[in-house]
C-alpha cells in the first residue's frame, strides 16, 4: 500500500506533481529506516571532537535522505520512457526497482531495501528470495504495488476484474514462494554462543577486557559441559594480539583484529581447542565508512577515524573453511548481511551454515530488527541456517525457512548452546546468483520508447478500454 502513492508520482509527468513527491517518498523512506545513525552521537569513540559530534552525525543522516530522494527521482525519471499505466512498461520499471537494489547492495553504505520487508509478516513471500534472490523479491512487490494503484484508478467497471485477476496471482506467488522454503532436515552440530554484551565505548579499556576474558571463560565451560565443540563470538571481541583462555575440548571462533601484509584487519578469527594463537581468519571485506576507512587515500586514510586505526579490507570470498573446522561456513561480519551476492557465493562453493557477527552497540533496537530482517532474508535466500552473534544483541539462531527459532535476551550479558543443523543443497538463487535479473532488466530497459502519456483520469467506454485524454488531467 506504501508504494501506491509511489505509482501515482511516477505516473505524473510534471517536475512539482511528479518527480517532487517521488523524490519526496524515496527521503523520507531512508530517513525512516537510518534513523539509528542519529546513536552515533557523540562520535569522540571514533576519534571526532565534541563540538562536531552532533552537527555531523546530522548531516550524515540528511546525506543518506538526500541518497534516497536522489535514487527515487532517477527512476522516475526512467517512468518517462516506458507506457503505463501498461503491463510491459511497469514490469520494466519493477525489474530496474531491483536491479537498483542489488547494485545498490554491492556499494560501500547499508543499504536497506524493499527485500527485506516481506520477511517480517510475510515469509511465504519471502520465500521467492530463495528462486530470485532480493532484486526479485523487491521487484514482486513493486509490481504489487503498482497492481493496486491500477485498481484504485480503473474504472469503476473494471475494477472487479483487476481485483479478481491481481489476487490470483498474489495468491500463486504465495504458494510457490511457500513451496520454495527450505526443509530444516540434515545432521546437526553443537555450537556455543557468547553475548559480551561490554558497550563499545569502554571495550579497550583494562577493566572491560578482564570483564571480556572472565565472560569468555564461563561460555567456555558451559559449552564443554553441553557437548558443543566450537564457540562463537561477535565483531571486534578480542583486541589485537589478545589471547583468549582455554578450555579443554572448546575451540573458538571469534571476530577480532589482526595484522595482514602490514595492515590491520577485522577478521573472524578461528582458534582451535588448547591453542592461543589463531589458526586460520577471514578478514571483513566490506569496511564502514568513515568508521573504518576513509575515501581519500593519502591525506588522514593512514590513521583513520576509528578507534581501532586505520583497516584495510580482505578478500571479497565469504567463505569460512578448511582445518581445524569440520564444516565450512558463510561468514558476515557486521553489514556484510546486506550483500546477498556474497553469501550466496560462499553457498554455492560449499557452506553448510552461514554465521553473522556484529557489534551493535551503541545503535537502538530498530537496527536490531533490522539486522534481524536482513539475517532472515539471507536464510531464505541460501537455504541454510545461520548465527548471529551480536555484542548487545541480537544474539539469534535462525532456520533455513527465515523463522527465529532460538534469540538471547539483548543488552544482556549470557552465553547460550545451540544445535544447528548443517544442509548442502543449494538454492536456485545460490546457484545463478542475479544474473538473470540484471540481464533480463537490462533488456527491457532497451525496449523502452518514449510516447505520449496517457490520461490516469480516463472513463470506461463502451469497449470498457481507457480514453484518451489531456496527459495533465
Amino acid at each position: 500500500m506504501a508504494l501506491v502513492p509511489l505509482w501515482e508520482a511516477v505516473s505524473r509527468r510534471s517536475i512539482p506533481q511528479g518527480l517532487m513527491p517521488a523524490a519526496a517518498w524515496g527521503g523520507a523512506a531512508l530517513l525512516t529506516s537510518h534513523v539509528w545513525l542519529l546513536w552515533l552521537h557523540p562520535l569522540d569513540w571514533v576519534g571526532i571532537p565534541g563540538a562536531l559530534s552532533l552537527p555531523l552525525t546530522l548531516v550524515l543522516w540528511l546525506l543518506v535522505g538526500g541518497g534516497g530522494a536522489l535514487a527515487v527521482g532517477l527512476w522516475w525519471q526512467l517512468a518517462r520512457f516506458y507506457p503505463l499505466p501498461q503491463f510491459p512498461g511497469a514490469l520494466t520499471l519493477a525489474l530496474l526497482w531491483g536491479c537498483g537494489e542489488v547494485l545498490l547492495a554491492r556499494g560501500p553504505l547499508f543499504w536497506l531495501g524493499l527485500s527485506t520487508v516481506a520477511v517480517i509478516h510475510d515469509r511465504p513471500l519471502a520465500g521467492l528470495g530463495s528462486l530470485a534472490g532480493p532484486g526479485g523479491l523487491a521487484a514482486v512487490q513493486v509490481l504489487l504495488g503498482w497492481w493496486l494503484w491500477r485498481c484504485c484508478k480503473a474504472p469503476s467497471c473494471q475494477r472487479p476484474g483487476w481485483l479478481a485477476g491481481g489476487a490470483m496471482v498474489v495468491v500463486a506467488l504465495h504458494g510457490l514462494g511457500f513451496m520454495s522454503l527450505a526443509d530444516t532436515q540434515g545432521p546437526a552440530i553443537r555450537m556455543g554462543v557468547l553475548q559480551p554484551a561490554i558497550p563499545t565505548r569502554q571495550k579497550f579499556t583494562w577493566t572491560a577486557m578482564a570483564a571480556l576474558e572472565r565472560r569468555l571463560m564461563l561460555a567456555m565451560n558451559r559449552a564443554a559441559r553441553q557437548g558443543a565443540p566450537w564457540l562463537l563470538l561477535p565483531e571486534g571481541s578480542l583486541a589485537l594480539d589478545q589471547s583468549p583462555p582455554t578450555v579443554a575440548g572448546v575451540g573458538l571462533v571469534a571476530g577480532g583484529f589482526r595484522r595482514q601484509q602490514g595492515g590491520l584487519r577485522n577478521s573472524l578469527l578461528v582458534y582451535p581447542p588448547g591453542a592461543r594463537d589463531p589458526a586460520t581468519a577471514l578478514d571483513k571485506h566490506r569496511l564502514v565508512l568513515l568508521g573504518e576507512w576513509l575515501p581519500w587515500d593519502g591525506l588522514l586514510a593512514s590513521t583513520g577515524l576509528s578507534a581501532v586505526g586505520s583497516l584495510q579490507p580482505g578478500p571479497e570470498e565469504r567463505l569460512l573453511a578448511g582445518k581445524p573446522l569440520p564444516w565450512q561456513a558463510g561468514v558476515a561480519i557486521c553489514y556484510e548481511i546486506s550483500q546477498a551476492h556474497a553469501l550466496a557465493d560462499a553457498t554455492h562453493a560449499g557452506a553448510q551454515l552461514l554465521l553473522a557477527v556484529a557489534n551493535l552497540d551503541p545503535y537502538p533496537r530498530l537496527l536490531h530488527g533490522q539486522f534481524l530482517a536482513l539475517a532472515r532474508q539471507r536464510a531464505i535466500e541460501t537455504g541454510r541456517w545461520l548465527v548471529v552473534a551480536s555484542n548487545t544483541g541480537p544474539t539469534a539462531l535462525i532456520s533455513s525457512r527465515g523463522e527465529i527459532t532460538e534469540q538471547l535476551k539483548p543488552m544482556v550479558a549470557t552465553s547460550t548452546v545451540w544445535s544447528v543443523p548443517l544442509r548442502t543443497e543449494p538454492t536456485l538463487y545460490s546457484r545463478v546468483g542475479d544474473w538473470p535479473l540484471l540481464i533480463c532488466g537490462f533488456l527491457l530497459a532497451l525496449s523502452g520508447h518514449h510516447h505520449k502519456p496517457p490520461s490516469w483520469m480516463g472513463v470506461c467506454g463502451g469497449d470498457g478500454e481507457w480514453s484518451q485524454g489531456d496527459s495533465n488531467s
